[in-house]
């Protein structure tokens, strides 16, 4: 081959290997967006009670669980006192208060935890807890109640007789260690003709607990 030609072709090679390593730089890849936090707020809550049945309305929530789960939850409570409302729609002592429970946990919303214990449930097969749901979250969505809201599927006349209550309204309050301190119910008429209030006998109670925990 003459040696002309074979320079020309030497030179088609070494321009065609340019042009292949003349392209434009690959953009690196893109990443992807971190995910954006989950919300805390009370409308994505897991229920206190693991596995319980939960109810959603309005930014509040409410979960069927039984006396003793209610009991286990507080034990974990460690740190904190505990205060565990009984009551039900057809008690209008236990409605009057229900407001005054849910601004005792706005006020402590770090040291205090504060439990709607509701009693509707009487045990009958045709009404099951979870049949008066929409019922009592209506109500906890009109009173904005974000604190632990628990339907009793346990009877409440089996737990009036486990717990020796004779009638609601009760709450009762538990120390920083998970011990029950002190039952406020009326069966004694201690707290005159009214009955026991948050605002005369348990926010002061809770108040003096505090101070002397810190």
């Amino acid at each position: 081959m003459p040696a002309k030609l074979i320079c020309f072709v030497v030179s088609l090679i070494l321009l065609h290997g340019c042009n292949q390593n003349s392209t434009e730089p690959t953009a690196p890849p893109k990443t992807e967006a971190a995910p954006e936090p989950v919300s805390t707020t009370a409308e994505a809550k897991q229920p206190a009670i693991p596995g319980a049945q939960s109810f959603k309305k309005d930014g509040v929530t409410a979960e069927i669980a039984s006396w003793d789960e209610t009991q286990k939850f507080i034990a974990k409570q460690k740190g904190k006192i505990v205060v565990v409302d009984l009551w039900s729609t057809w008690c209008e002592p236990c409605l009057r208060e229900f407001p005054q429970l849910v601004a005792l946990q706005k006020k402590y919303p770090e040291k205090v935890v504060c439990i709607s214990f509701n009693l509707n449930y009487d045990g009958s097969k045709n009404s099951p807890p979870e049949s008066n749901s929409e019922e009592l979250m209506e109500y906890f969505a009109k009173q904005k109640a974000d604190i632990i809201n628990i339907i009793s599927s346990t009877p409440d006349e089996k737990l009036y007789e486990s717990i020796n209550l004779a009638a609601i309204p009760a709450a009762y309050v538990y120390g920083t260690d998970g011990k029950l301190i002190k039952r406020f119910d009326n069966e004694k008429q201690e707290y005159g003709k009214e009955g026991f209030t948050y605002e005369k006998d348990i926010e002061p109670m809770i108040d003096k607990l505090l101070k002397t925990n810190q």
